[in-house]
This record gives structure tokens, sequence and C-alpha cells, in this order.
């Protein structure tokens, strides 16, 4: 019988690329603007500044911290990041957070979860503090008992105490678990690795098969009803 189930976030529970490509682009247009840098000049810098942050920072949620890829792409571009770092981490994030849409049925699905007594944990690559703002953005705050995010455990997925700490946090054994998430390498093969049953989602993806020991969907409507959690 399942007692809990754990989500990943980012492209699990919404379209995490398109919204990075309209924040991105928001600020290009500040750069532009407020910079005197051009679109391509401007990108250039960031996703090598985005490099030179994941290169330097091996593990850990700090790798995905939009402050460091900024301030790391002003000093490229010989700005002075004090002048203009939060502006432009605001301008990312309110551009990010607007346009968040949760993909079809996730919403009703995790509710439904908690309506029949099945706990809910969140599980994420990410700084705390933003997921925390995206999961309000897509009206889940009062659905979900727990987080764990790599900035708290120092490390990311699939490392076990991502997958570990949610269940001591839920307290429920590993074979009392569902995880869902939409990254073989991260997501499945972590939550396969401690014995919690996989589903891998692939709506956002065209993905080939996969030998491992997991449930595959395109749309949150083929397990809303689903016997597996739903006696």
């Amino acid at each position: 019988m399942i007692k809990g189930v754990i989500f990943d976030i980012d492209g699990t529970l919404y379209s995490y690329a398109t919204n990075d490509k309209i924040a991105v682009g928001s600020l290009c247009e500040f750069a532009e603007k407020n910079l005197n840098v051009e679109k391509e000049n401007f990108l250039k810098a960031y996703y090598e500044a985005r490099r030179i942050v994941k290169e330097r920072l091996t593990d850990g949620g700090s790798r995905h911290s939009r402050v460091l890829f900024l301030q790391t792409t002003l000093e490229l571009l010989g700005k002075n990041p004090f002048q203009y770092i939060l502006k432009m981490y605001d301008c990312y994030w309110d551009n990010f957070l607007a346009g968040m849409k949760p993909f079809e049925g996730a919403v009703e699905f995790i509710r439904k979860l908690k309506d029949n007594g099945i706990k809910v944990a969140l599980c994420t690559d990410m700084t705390a503090q933003i997921q925390y703002r995206k999961i309000r953005r897509l009206g889940l705050s009062e659905s979900i008992n727990f987080m764990v995010s790599s900035e708290e455990t120092g490390l990311e997925k699939p490392a076990q105490i991502m997958f570990e700490l949610a269940l001591k946090k839920l307290g429920i054994n590993a074979n009392e678990t569902a995880y869902f998430g939409d990254s073989l390498e991260r997501d499945i093969e972590g939550a396969e690795k401690v014995g919690i049953k996989p589903f891998w989602y692939a709506g956002e993806r065209d993905f080939k098969e996969t030998k491992n020991n997991c449930v595959k969907f395109y749309s949150y409507r083929e397990v809303i009803d689903s016997d597996f959690f739903f006696n």
C-alpha cells in the first residue's frame, strides 16, 4: 500500500524549459536597456557564467544559484555587480514565475493524494527559497508536507541522501513510496537505488525505451485514477 509520494519539481510538475527561456529573454532586454550590451553578447557571457559556476561547484544547490550566474555574467561583461545584480535577479525570477503553469492534471493528482491520506514530499536539485516560491505559484502550498533540496543536503540527485531524507521526513518506508521525476539519471535511477517505485514523466521529451524498472507516462491523467494509489 502506498503511503507517500515524492515529486521532483522542475520539468515534472511544470515546464522548466519554457519558463527559463522567457526569463532569460527578459534578462536580454534588461541588458540592452540598462547595460548597453547587445543580446548576443549578453547570452554568450551568461551561458559562459553558468558553465563556470557549475564547473566550480560540482554538487549542491548553490550551483543553480541565479545570483552566482548573474554575478559572474556581470564580471565577464566588465560591469559592477552591485549596481545591477538584485534588479536582474528579480527580473529573471519575476518573469519566470509569472509564466508558470502546472502540467495538466498535476495539481489535481497531488490534491487527490492528500485527500486520500497519502503524504506528499518534494525532492529537488535547487536552492530552497525559489522552490517554495514555485510551489506557491503552482497553488500547491497546502497540499505538500515536506521538501528536500540539494541546498539542504549538500548533494544533488541521484545521491541517496536526497531520497532517504525525504523518506525520513515522511516517516515511511521505501516500499510504501512512489517517486515522480523526469530525469532517468537523477530521478529514476536514484529512486530505484533506495527501493522507491519510480514513475517516469515523459511529457516533455521523446524518450526511448528504458531498462529501468519504472512506469512511463505522458500525462497525469494516466495516473490520476490509478488503483496503484487509490484502492
